[in-house]
């Protein structure tokens, strides 16, 4: 992204998060239903996943917010908000719609700038690549006490926030984490955090850091575990409360503009001791070659029960497309 539009997205989050997030009514983004292939009975299941609702949103801008590259999602199930996190340091609210059990539309409710504790301001530049999100307090019975928790690249770090965009506190990390000389690029670095049960804060570099062969899944003290290889970067994880972790795979074939995202189980129970080896296995993959309209996803986040979103982050890019697919994980 340039400098210039950086700036100019810089300013108008800076205008947009002094809004209050009270009284707002849902704002229609105009969503449109679309079909993951043609004919959609052909694709109505993808593995053990059941598809419940695809939508198409729209780039639009609602008080110089552009409603776009959504990396993050997390459900807070007392407020009944889905909180997509972009990449440029913007918290997004939005209101599902449902009829029977299907995702038919959404609708913007609000949007606030996630704050810098270096600068008060929102934050920008290398500080503002926002990517992995999950939410704290958001089942517990109880509105108003919802807190964030937002990974980064760039630079690489964890931290927490209020839904407003306060920032809390930074999520203290082993040093292999917090140097991005261990990692393989920039744009490698924390796309996934969420908060296990019993293990707390849990993160995955998108690639193994240099000179790991092999994927692993850090807690926050540096204890990790190792992850059988899948295909292609991790950008997204969910806790669940059994214990397991799923994890969300993407692979991009320039040679073959193939894209192909894998959704895994893995299975993090008392007696997987760090540094063992966890067992996996594929809940579905998504493979474009197959026909299916897929997009870049990186955003994940389980809804009730076994029903979970995904998003797409269409990069800014006018050929990509920001998808919401609803589905609901059967046989597990």
């Amino acid at each position: 992204m340039s400098v210039f539009r950086r700036h100019i997205l810089s300013l108008g989050l800076a205008l947009f998060s002094g809004a209050s997030l009270a009284g707002e009514s849902p704002v229609s983004l105009n969503a449109q239903p679309v079909t993951l292939c043609d004919p959609p009975q052909q694709c109505a299941q993808i593995g053990s996943l059941r598809i419940l609702g695809f939508l198409s949103i729209p780039p639009r801008s609602i008080n110089g917010l552009r409603i776009g590259s959504l990396s993050g999602l997390a459900w807070d199930d007392d407020e009944e908000l889905l909180y997509a996190l972009s990449d440029h340091g913007a918290l997004i609210a939005l209101r599902p719609i449902f009829r029977n059990d299907r995702l038919v539309d959404v609708r913007f409710a609000h949007a606030v700038a996630l704050i810098d504790p270096m600068t008060k301001k929102p934050v920008k530049w290398r500080r503002s690549d926002s990517e992995g999100l999950d939410v704290v307090n958001g089942r517990n019975g109880k509105r108003g006490d919802t807190e964030l928790i937002v990974s980064f690249e760039r630079e690489p770090r964890i931290a927490r926030y209020r839904p407003d965009g306060t920032f809390i506190a930074d999520v203290p990390l082993p040093e292999v984490l917090r140097d991005p000389k261990h990692y393989r690029g920039g744009n490698k670095m924390l796309e996934s955090v969420c908060l296990h049960p019993r293990e707390g804060v849990l993160t995955a570099p998108e690639e193994p850091l240099e000179n790991e062969p092999a994927p692993r899944l850090y807690r926050r003290d540096g204890a990790s575990w190792r992850i059988p290889p899948g295909r292609g970067g991790i950008v997204a994880l969910e806790c669940l409360a059994d214990g397991n972790v799923l994890v969300l795979e993407r692979d991009f074939d320039m040679t073959q503009l193939r894209t192909i995202i894998t959704l895994r189980r893995l299975n993090l129970q008392k007696d997987n001791l760090p540094n063992s080896l966890l067992t996996a296995d594929t809940v579905a993959a998504f493979d474009s070659t197959q026909g299916l309209r897929l997009d870049n996803f990186e955003g994940f986040a389980r809804h009730r029960g076994n029903r979970f979103f995904l998003v797409s982050d269409e990069n800014g890019v006018f050929l990509q497309h920001t998808f919401l697919l609803y589905v609901e994980m059967v046989g597990h």
